[in-house]
């Protein structure tokens, strides 16, 4: 039956999901008739009787003999809910606790405070190119440095939660857009007003008329290479991130440039034509 088996699917047994069915169905019931109805061994069903009672499944009567009574189905329900939230909550914040002592631990290992390796990662898939550009903004430190393809928009929306939480952490964005990107004001247009306070305390903008390049510098040694498809110009055929100092220095300089004669762009006024 469909019932029994959504029952066991949060986590009663086969005797308790049956015990509990045929409480609905019997109302207050003493457990030797319960056990007939409901189809369990005798010597099971106190023991799964006092397992619903757990769960909030079960009422009991301490009489002579017990009396059990079936919880309304929304009522039960609702409390599995609201017990695994405490439980995952528990789980979650044992799991912040150790994983803040591992980055401590593990952010001392000597291999990580060497600057002049040279790595790089290819994504070339639309679900690795989010994680890729997700992954950059939480990497994020000082500062970041972007030219944006317009293509970036559909990308964009899915990061933008995490573009925010770098700003929130201070992190300096520079961004260079075209006027193809122009649907990022209307989307920042439709943000609340603490999201758009902290975009213009942090992020700058600024127009320009075309780019070739579309590229990103993370801290002056991480850079990420957006190369849009041949064939398709309505979508990007891979993202390369690279760590590499020397190329991020580079690419800064070509970056400052354009910024040069980039013209400002006014967040709060644009948002609000």
């Amino acid at each position: 039956m469909q019932k029994t088996k959504l029952l066991k699917e949060i986590g009663l047994s086969a005797y308790e999901s049956a015990i509990y069915l045929s409480l609905l169905k019997l109302g207050v019931s003493e457990a030797s008739t319960i056990y007939k109805d409901a189809e369990v061994p005798y010597g099971k069903v106190y023991s799964a009787l006092d397992s619903l009672v757990e769960k909030g499944f079960v009422e009991v009567q301490r009489s002579r003999p017990k009396k059990f009574r079936g919880v309304k189905p929304d009522i039960a329900l609702d409390r599995v809910i609201k017990k695994k939230e405490s439980e995952v909550e528990k789980e979650l914040e044992a799991l912040k606790l150790k994983t803040d002592e591992l980055k401590k631990i593990l952010m001392t290992t000597s291999s990580l405070k060497t600057k002049d390796e040279i790595f790089w990662a290819t994504a070339v898939t639309e679900t690795d190119i989010k994680k890729v550009v997700i992954s950059l903004f939480s990497e994020a430190r000082e500062s970041s440095c972007v030219v944006p393809h317009s293509l970036g928009m559909p990308v964009l929306t899915v990061i933008f939660d995490e573009f925010v939480r770098s700003l929130e952490r201070g992190v300096k964005v520079k961004m260079l857009v075209s006027p193809q990107f122009n649907n990022f004001v209307s989307f920042l247009s439709r943000k609340d007003e603490k999201t758009l306070e902290v975009l213009k305390k942090n992020l700058e903008i600024r127009a320009v008329r075309s780019t070739n390049s579309h590229f990103g510098i993370i801290d002056n040694n991480l850079v990420i290479l957006l190369q849009p498809h041949p064939l398709d110009k309505d979508r990007l055929i891979s993202v390369v991130k690279i760590w590499d100092a020397d190329l991020a220095k580079s690419l800064r300089k070509e970056f400052d440039i354009m910024w040069k004669v980039g013209k400002i762009f006014e967040l709060e006024e644009k948002a609000t034509e």
